[in-house]
């Protein structure tokens, strides 16, 4: 069994052809708007989103700083409150005697 397929003749008129053409401009357009676009968003997009994290980090040093803060001043607080503890201790310790 042999299928054969006979291949028919493309004509075009001369006002196809500018069509096909002037279509063809067209579609060229719109890719190159497309890329343009394209690499416009691949440039910028980074340093918005750079900016962001430089940002995020910026408030997440600011926190550990301050909480390291709060975190020394407790420290102060509580060997404050030991040595007024023991000064108390050895006062009352003293006006028993």
């Amino acid at each position: 069994m042999v299928i054969s397929v006979k291949r028919k003749e493309l004509r075009f008129s001369g006002k196809e052809i500018t069509q096909s053409k002037s279509r063809s401009g067209l579609l060229m357009a719109v890719e190159t708007v497309v890329i343009v676009l394209l690499l416009v968003v691949m440039v910028f997009l980074p340093f918005y989103f750079g900016n962001e994290a430089d940002k995020i980090n910026e408030l997440t040093k600011q926190k550990e700083q301050s909480f390291s803060v709060m975190l020394s001043r407790i420290q102060d607080m509580s060997r404050e409150i030991s040595y007024l503890q023991t000064v108390l201790g050895a006062r009352s310790s003293v006006k028993t005697e």
